[in-house]
């Protein structure tokens, strides 16, 4: 059987290689999974549920794989380690710990990082964040917010984005009783989905939630006490926020590292035909939000499953026709009460183009 090794343990590897099972892959290839994280395959989207206290980290809506699933399937996973080298000549990707994985066809799907922008007080001098300075992206970022934020009462925090994970990170945190404010560099909130008027609606909603908004400000430092604590955050027109804690949601980046080292054709993110088959190359795919497929990146997970049936069918031959061809972007926000859905361009393209809107302000409805 041909070694199929995939780098990534998270939402796109793990579905991908569910298709190619489903598919009767498991007759094909002797499977190897690479994972940085101690556990098995999970579904990011729950993360902000279980923030808000609606779910737990031991709860099956969140688990999406535990460790007896790769067992039972024949995969092996190496979690918690990490892939730090690829060698595309020799056919091999070594791991943190040495080990040395051969392959003979190798799927990168290594994610998105949390952008960290630029700014006084966020890292310490070894680069580590600072104490109470949190992405939102994994197990480990929601397990240290609600350990602090359960840890001391009056816990205050600032979110440092108003995109779409920001506001649910923003509820979450207000859900655990905290002091909640969301600062925002654009002029209104989850602009890359919404207009303006759209996003004023939406802020009156999260401001009856109890959350500040603060838009049009941009952030500049963390601000912390001389044992390292934050203390707050302070923007360029030199006001100030307080702040025990501060979640930055200011977007992502696809995490395109170790492909880059190992001579993968980058743009913004790993280059793909339509058959999620790497640029100049015979044996190595990419997946997920670390592929760009036609210019584009894909942040959503509907895109993910579609990419991950394509890139089975054509592995396994089961449809050698199968194209990717791109995914229209839909967006659904997950807060209590708030009903947001977003699909399709935010207002007209062409002068011709015909642009109805329906504004409630009295009962907050717009469309």
């Amino acid at each position: 059987m041909r070694r199929l090794v995939v780098i990534g343990n998270g939402m796109a590897g793990a579905r991908t290689v569910e298709e190619i099972l489903a598919r009767g892959g498991g007759d094909q290839f002797d499977i190897t999974m690479i994972g940085d994280e101690p556990y098995g395959n999970y579904n990011r989207i729950m993360l902000s549920h279980v923030l808000a206290g609606e779910s737990s980290t031991d709860d099956e809506d969140l688990i999406l794989n535990p460790m007896s699933w790769y067992r039972e399937n024949g995969v092996t996973l190496f979690a918690g380690d990490r892939a730090v080298r690829l060698d595309r000549f020799a056919k091999t990707v070594t791991c943190e710990s040495d080990r040395e994985v051969h392959y003979d066809v190798l799927i990168v799907a290594t994610g998105s990082n949390t952008f960290f922008p630029n700014m006084d007080g966020l890292r310490e001098p070894d680069g580590r964040l600072a104490r109470g300075v949190f992405g939102f992206r994994t197990i480990a970022d929601t397990n240290g917010m609600l350990q602090m934020a359960q840890a001391d009462d009056d816990v205050s925090a600032v979110v440092i984005g108003g995109g779409l994970l920001g506001l649910e990170a923003a509820y979450g945190l207000r859900t655990q009783g905290l002091t909640v404010n969301v600062v925002h560099s654009p002029g209104h909130l989850m602009n890359q989905q919404l207009d303006e008027r759209g996003g004023s609606v939406l802020r009156a909603k999260i401001e009856a939630l109890g959350v500040g908004v603060h838009t049009s400000v941009r952030t500049d430092a963390v601000l912390r006490d001389e044992r390292g604590r934050v203390t707050g955050v302070s923007f360029t027109d030199g006001s100030s926020l307080d702040a025990d804690m501060v979640v930055v949601t200011a977007g992502i980046r696809p995490n395109t590292e170790l492909a880059r080292a190992g001579g993968l054709v980058i743009e913004r993110g790993i280059v793909v035909d339509d058959q999620m088959r790497c640029e100049d190359e015979g044996s190595v795919y990419a997946v997920g939000e670390c592929a760009q497929h036609r210019g584009e990146l894909y942040g959503l997970v509907a895109p993910v499953w579609e990419q991950a049936v394509v890139l089975a069918e054509h592995l396994t031959g089961s449809n050698p026709e199968a194209a990717y061809e791109g995914s229209r972007s839909t967006t659904k926000l997950k807060v209590a009460g708030v009903d947001v859905a977003a699909m399709g361009v935010k207002g007209p393209e062409l002068d011709g183009d015909e642009f109805l809107q329906f504004y409630d302000s009295r009962n907050g409805t717009y469309k």
